[in-house]
């Protein structure tokens, strides 16, 4: 009998094993293995994300809203703020769901809700109201999910079949849950996309590294608030706002940045914003600030 490790292998190779039974599988070398965090994050992927929705779950896309005469019609703001925001969606359905969806329809786009407050705000601006607007997503985006989470057990498992863990059956030696743990103190989900923090035991906001992209992604978004500043400031965000928004642009621009003063000031630039809560722009603002919190491991 092979062992649990080379299993998984041949799953992820296996295009007809859905990518939720290969997560079971992982959940179970997990536990043998005692990486606490490598559990969750497969709890997190089959049971879906209520909140701090990882990177490879969020997808870009079409704001649309819903008209009686004319069905779907696109939303179209002059701001590039707000467009960035409404056009965002964060996928946090259990990957069995996501698969249930690309496996029982035609193709084309998906729907994701906008939330109702921001409905409301948007209407505020609109020549008729809608009772619904969401984001629609090609299904090339779902189906990148499913690959990225298939594509990540596939390289985890070669990371443990590099430094000799293996298994026999569904057994691991004591030797092998040494070598998993120090394997995961340095593999990175970030070798694959974006997503900042290692999958090693104990993994907290501080083990946040931050990758090229992710700097790159804070600082275009900053410069996107910068650009909104005086109309933000005008609605009831603190004067100050421009001002801490550079802050955190300078610490951003630091050879080595400091992932616990980057979300610091971001914490800091959120509550600057909370004058102006309510008004449409700032709507936005704050849907971008969330996305910087999540890639600094903060909330």
């Amino acid at each position: 009998m092979s062992g649990l490790i080379v299993e998984i292998q041949r799953s992820c190779l296996n295009e007809s094993v859905p990518v939720e039974s290969l997560l079971r599988r992982v959940k179970l070398a997990a536990t043998k293995l005692k990486l606490g965090s490598l559990e969750n994050w497969v709890d997190g992927e089959l049971n879906g994300y209520a909140e701090d929705i990882p990177p490879h779950r969020v997808l870009h896309g079409q704001p649309a809203a819903w008209n009686p005469v004319r069905g779907w019609i696109p939303v179209q703001t002059d701001s590039a703020t707000i467009a960035d925001a409404l056009g965002t969606a964060m996928v946090g359905q259990g990957i069995g769901g996501l698969r249930d969806l690309i496996e029982s329809s035609d193709g084309g786009v998906y729907h994701f809700p906008i939330p109702p407050e921001i409905v409301i705000q948007l209407n505020k601006g609109m020549r008729f109201q809608t009772s619904k607007m969401v984001v629609q997503v090609p299904r090339g985006g779902i189906v990148g999910i499913l690959d990225f989470v298939r594509n990540m057990v596939l390289d985890w498992t070669i990371e443990m079949e590099r430094n000799g863990v293996i298994g026999e059956g569904f057994s691991f030696d004591a030797q092998e849950v040494e070598n998993a743990k120090a394997v995961m103190t340095t593999f990175n989900i970030g070798k694959i996309d974006n997503f900042a923090g290692n999958m090693g035991t104990g993994n907290t906001a501080g083990d946040i590294s931050l990758t090229a992209k992710n700097v790159s992604e804070i600082k275009e978004t900053m410069q996107k608030l910068r650009d909104a500043a005086p109309s933000l400031v005008e609605a009831g965000a603190d004067e100050d706002l421009p001002d801490i928004i550079d802050a955190v642009v300078i610490e951003a621009e630091k050879p080595t940045p400091e992932v616990k003063r980057l979300r610091s000031l971001t914490q800091d630039v959120r509550t600057a914003l909370a004058g102006a809560a309510g008004n449409l722009t700032a709507e936005g603002a704050m849907a971008l600030i969330g996305g910087v919190l999540r890639i600094l491991g903060g909330g």
